[in-house]
């Protein structure tokens, strides 16, 4: 008798322990479930963060303001953005933007990405061998960047009207170089085709704009 009692002492201790045990896993079961939709009640809602691509732009300091009337949007293959970007440095730097709009076309047929054989660059192809003062000068390291491009492009031409007073004069160096175009000058060469044609282009360019009372 005494060994049935322990017996049955024994299994009611199996039995409270597994009731115990269940009892524990139903209550971390209950508490798991609450925490979360506590979690979830508590936990601010995510801002959603759009992330957007700017283009570079060369910075400069212009006294020049131009009004939104005087701008003509050609019909070229170039962004709005763009052109009214060359009017802007074309008004800084005292460049005539047809002229600008004719060196492109000839220089590149507004291929941002043309690469001559002879290491010419983008819309306006500069050549190679100015593209490390450029980047110390201005800051433009990336000659396919239309905007760099032709910050560098115009500033370029402008310091070339600036020193020799002549649009043809300034084309040839352009296209020369100033030792290339001096050469040229002292062996009685004043035109070449590149400047007759940009020249002749730029008149184009001036009758489409004039056509439309600009």
């Amino acid at each position: 008798m005494a060994t049935q009692c322990r017996s049955a002492k024994i299994n009611r201790n199996k039995r409270m322990k597994l009731y115990a045990n269940m009892i524990l896993v139903l209550l971390v079961l209950i508490g798991g479930v609450l925490g979360f939709f506590l979690a979830k009640l508590t936990t601010p809602p995510q801002e959603t963060i759009t992330v957007t691509k700017t283009v570079e732009v060369p910075a400069y300091k212009s006294n020049v303001l131009v009004d939104t009337a005087d701008v003509f949007l050609f019909d070229v293959p170039l962004s709005d953005s763009l052109q009214r970007y060359i009017y802007e440095i074309c008004a800084d730097e005292n460049v005539p933007v047809t002229l600008v709009m004719a060196m492109i076309e000839h220089e590149s047929g507004f291929d941002p990405e043309a690469v001559s054989p002879t290491d010419d660059y983008g819309l306006m192809q500069i050549n190679a061998v100015n593209h490390e003062w450029l980047k110390e000068e201005y800051r433009c390291a990336d000659m396919m960047n239309p905007y760099q491009n032709v910050f560098c492009g115009i500033s370029i031409i402008s310091s070339y009207i600036d020193k020799y007073g002549e649009l043809d004069k300034a084309l040839m160096a352009y296209n020369k170089g100033n030792y290339g175009a001096q050469k040229a000058w002292k062996n009685g060469v004043t035109s070449i085709a590149y400047s007759e044609e940009i020249l002749s282009l730029m008149k184009e360019y001036e009758e489409v704009s004039n056509a439309t009372g600009n």
